[in-house]
């Protein structure tokens, strides 16, 4: 499993090597799954479009949908996501007071965001008080259950204060003519109260019985045994892959269900499986949880899917390392 991590900038134009949590659209992914650690560096171009105010085209991506009630009503909510969206200023979703309200709201924001059907170019929803543009990763709009939705759509960003509107690209709603199939999962399931820390040809692992070598952690002993205590206090007993024999993502199973609860200590990092979605990052397929990178899958698209498939179907909401900044052992968890 490829964890890439958050990168800090003190200024607009920083590079090098971070280790933090997760890491922003900007960073540039690791060029190989065994690459941990990756390089950030915020895109000169940007910058310059920023400071010159010459905004880029919205670049609009189709995340998925989800079934919600309202009134007793059953809807499905189609989710959008703005994949450059951290290269807009905060000032054009800042407060507008000055310009006319929308609705009762006279303070809604500066710019507003509106959602057309591209086939009849009607609008079908919008926003006019989003605060920021990280909101533009979690855009939606409802349609009712027996209703046919839109074949394709797409957004403009209509910025009140200059008079400019910027149109994204045509997006197709693709779940909804090729329904997903159901994940087939690669799990071993395993005994907890049949585990142990031996060394083994000169490395520590994790062992099942006396001969099923579970997790190698070289000369790292402590870590090994913080695993094994993580494996013990959850009572973990399913080890799943995606990817084999070089596995891009890796999660382990309580009785096919999500690690839950807490462990003293234990080094995690929160996302949100809702936002999560798989976009392609300087030519990395990769999952990420809004503007943050989490997972990196190179150029294997399929794996990414796959992945986030069971992000998703587990609810995952912690992702958990032993031994950063280069772990020896992760898990995911709610």
């Amino acid at each position: 499993m490829q964890q890439v991590y958050r990168s800090t900038f003190t200024g607009l134009l920083i590079g090098g090597l971070v280790l933090s949590a997760f890491s922003p659209l900007s960073a540039v992914a690791g060029n190989s799954k065994t690459n941990r650690q990756v390089g950030s560096k915020t895109s000169v171009a940007n910058v310059l479009r920023i400071t010159s105010n010459a905004l880029p085209s919205p670049k609009l991506t189709f995340v998925g949908k989800e079934p919600y009630t309202v009134r007793g009503k059953q809807f499905y909510r189609y989710k959008l996501a703005v994949t450059n969206s951290d290269v807009y200023p905060d000032n054009l979703f800042s407060p507008a007071p000055n310009l006319p309200p929308c609705g009762n709201n006279t303070n809604s924001s500066r710019t507003w965001v509106n959602i057309f059907n591209a086939q009849t170019n009607s609008r079908l929803y919008g926003f006019c008080a989003l605060s920021s543009p990280k909101n533009l990763t979690s855009l939606w709009f409802a349609v009712e259950k027996g209703q046919n939705p839109p074949k394709s759509v797409y957004i403009t960003l209509e910025d009140r204060q200059t008079n400019k509107t910027y149109r994204s690209n045509v997006v197709l709603l693709k779940e909804e003519q090729n329904p997903p199939q159901a994940t087939k999962e690669d799990c071993l399931a395993f005994n907890p109260n049949n585990i142990a820390v031996k060394k083994v040809n000169n490395s520590w692992k994790i062992i099942e019985g006396s001969n099923h070598w579970m997790f190698d952690f070289g000369n790292k002993r402590d870590e090994a045994l913080s695993a094994y205590k993580t494996i013990k206090h959850y009572g973990m007993n399913k080890s799943c892959f995606v990817g084999r024999p070089d596995p891009s993502f890796k999660y382990l199973l309580v009785n096919n269900r999500a690690p839950v609860g807490s462990l003293q200590g234990e080094d995690c990092v929160a996302f949100d499986p809702n936002r999560t979605t798989v976009r392609n990052v300087n030519g990395r397929w990769t999952i990420v949880d809004g503007n943050h990178l989490m997972f990196n899958f190179g150029s294997n698209k399929d794996e990414a899917l796959e992945s986030l498939k069971i992000i998703k179907k587990y609810n995952f909401t912690r992702s958990c390392f032993v031994g950063r900044p280069d772990p020896s052992f992760s898990y995911l968890r709610r």
